[in-house]
């Protein structure tokens, strides 16, 4: 089971999705392209501290991903 986790003014929203699952997979990436098209950037979270990637297109073997919204000065 693998999650997408967003960051927004509210929170947070996780979505979960199965590797072994094709429906849940293009939902998740539905979900990737939709966020990263509103400017939120998507971060394959690393594991045992160790720091996470950038990432710039959907990955379905990711098993965390953080999308945190773009920042706004002001």
């Amino acid at each position: 089971m693998a999650v997408q986790i967003v960051m927004d003014r509210n929170g947070d929203t996780r979505h979960e999705f199965d590797f072994a699952d094709p429906k849940t997979i293009a939902r998740a990436e539905e979900l990737f392209r939709e966020l990263t098209g509103k400017g939120f950037r998507a971060v394959a979270l690393g594991r045992d501290d160790n720091p996470g990637t950038l990432l710039d297109k959907f990955d379905p073997l990711v098993e965390r991903t953080l999308f945190i919204p773009q920042l706004q000065g002001g």
